[in-house]
């Protein structure tokens, strides 16, 4: 996959930022909750560190299936 630009909303903060799959790099310039807002999608912040060479922030978001999938109880 690709680097991609995204819009991140955090808050009233709005910041653009890199995406490749459930990776997402920005600017550290917001503070981080349980969950961020990438171009009008809601994600779960799974982990996060901080790159101090360069002040970026380096996201790892919980991705969850979006194809809804209902069990029909049988065995496998």
């Amino acid at each position: 996959m690709a680097w991609n630009k995204v819009n991140v909303s955090v808050g009233k903060d709005k910041v653009v930022a890199d995406m490749n799959g459930e990776d997402l790099e920005m600017p550290n310039v917001i503070e981080l909750g349980d969950s961020i807002n990438v171009d009008g999608k809601s994600y779960k912040v799974s982990s996060f560190e901080v790159d101090e060479r360069d002040d970026r922030l380096k996201i790892k978001l919980a991705m969850a299936s979006t194809k809804k999938e209902k069990s029909d109880d049988k065995p496998t």
